[in-house]
């Protein structure tokens, strides 16, 4: 008799229980309005992180937000990025950014003549045609 009235008092102690557990709502989230973004021309290639000269200015782009540079930046391996498109590498030599000029966020400049160097020697590959390099001697 006893252990059938504790086993009831048991039970209807475990089922006010699951009943009686509270149902909160979560709080609505609150607007947030977006960082303004550069907007890339229509047909404009997006551009890779690091920082570029683009119009007389220096855009500095990182995970997919390109931003102008206002104030100096500085990479991981210790290069500076200036507004005015100046560059202090990691070994302390001096560079300046000319338009199309890309600095990597590992801090190696591309210039836009090494670029367009490597374009054309893409193109003579997928085209089959064997090219000859000039090697500069300096």
């Amino acid at each position: 008799m006893k252990s059938s009235i504790y086993l009831a008092a048991v039970l209807a102690l475990v089922t006010v229980g699951f009943t009686a557990q509270a149902q909160t709502k979560v709080a609505p989230r609150r607007a947030v309005s977006p960082k303004q973004k550069i907007v890339v021309k229509e047909g404009a290639e997006t551009m890779k992180d690091g920082a570029v000269m683009k119009d007389g200015k220096v855009l500095f782009t990182q995970q997919g937000h390109t931003n102008p540079v206002t104030e100096p930046v500085s990479l991981i391996n210790g290069t500076k990025i200036m507004a005015d498109g100046s560059v202090t590498m990691a070994d302390g030599s001096t560079a300046m950014l000319k338009e199309g000029d890309m600095l990597s966020l590992s801090g190696r400049l591309t210039t836009k003549a090494m670029k367009a160097e490597q374009d054309s020697l893409m193109m003579m590959a997928k085209s089959g045609k064997k090219a000859k390099m000039k090697i500069k001697n300096k």
